[in-house]
């Protein structure tokens, strides 16, 4: 027996949650980057995946409000995005807040762990 229904096309992807998957991925190898041992990697690779976590949270938490809105697919992928960007996203601002917090409330110990370093 055949039928002549047609097969209900699936629905599509959603493009913000790829975007979020790839800023995710790209946070990562930035934060990785900046740990390699190579002169000024840290000062460039860090701030770099400070922002790319901040774009993949928000591209994530779009792509998840299109995803409900419109009935796409892409759930997983913007999920992705959002735990990979925000893990480093919160683990760059608590670096931040650590190294403001010593020049804040420990400026006396702060000349000696700076003597050796030039700019």
């Amino acid at each position: 027996m055949e039928s002549n229904t047609p097969i209900p096309p699936s629905p599509k992807t959603n493009r913000h949650s790829i975007i979020s998957l790839i800023l995710g991925i790209l946070t990562l190898l930035a934060l990785c980057g900046g740990m390699v041992p190579v002169p000024l990697t840290g000062f460039i690779c860090f701030p770099t995946s400070f922002l790319l976590g901040l774009l993949a949270l928000i591209y994530g938490a779009i792509s998840l409000n299109t995803i409900r809105r419109n009935n796409e697919r892409g759930g997983v992928m913007a999920w992705m995005g959002i735990a990979s960007g925000g893990f480093i996203f919160l683990c760059m601002l608590c670096m931040v807040i650590a190294i403001v917090s010593l020049f804040i409330f420990a400026p006396e110990h702060v000349p000696p762990i700076l003597q050796g370093y030039q700019i």
